[in-house]
């Protein structure tokens, strides 16, 4: 059975500069979370970073390297089949920066959704 997953991208969040290296992409707890990212609030309601209730869903997180040219990162489709939830996503390469920034996609799903986790990117 494939089931199409539904997802919320969080907005308002950063990878946390003092990071090592990294490679977690499932976040289970508050904790593991803050470990890797921090909020990076902005005036005005839209401002305000994604809520995530870490006692009903979980995070799963693609963290590109520093790069000095924009990176973003698209959601394309979420499914689970079996116990593996697969998250299908496309990597946008954009101009060139004077600066270095780590760019980072984050989608919060529902508990009821969990499993392994394989990340695919697309073309």
């Amino acid at each position: 059975m494939n089931l199409d997953v539904p997802f919320i991208e969080a907005k308002n969040y950063f990878v946390r500069n003092d990071l090592a290296d990294q490679d977690q992409i499932k976040f289970e707890t508050q904790q593991e979370f803050d470990a890797v990212f921090g909020m990076a609030t902005t005036m005005g309601e839209l401002g305000k970073p994604t809520p995530i209730d870490f006692s009903r869903q979980f995070v799963i997180a693609q963290i590109e390297d520093p790069s000095y040219e924009t990176v973003n990162l698209k959601p394309i489709s979420i499914h689970k089949n079996a116990d593996i939830v697969e998250v299908k996503y496309r990597k946008v390469i954009g101009a060139q920066q004077s600066y270095q920034t780590q760019s980072a996609m984050i989608l919060i799903i529902d508990r009821k959704y969990d499993g392994d986790v394989n990340l695919v990117e697309v073309p």
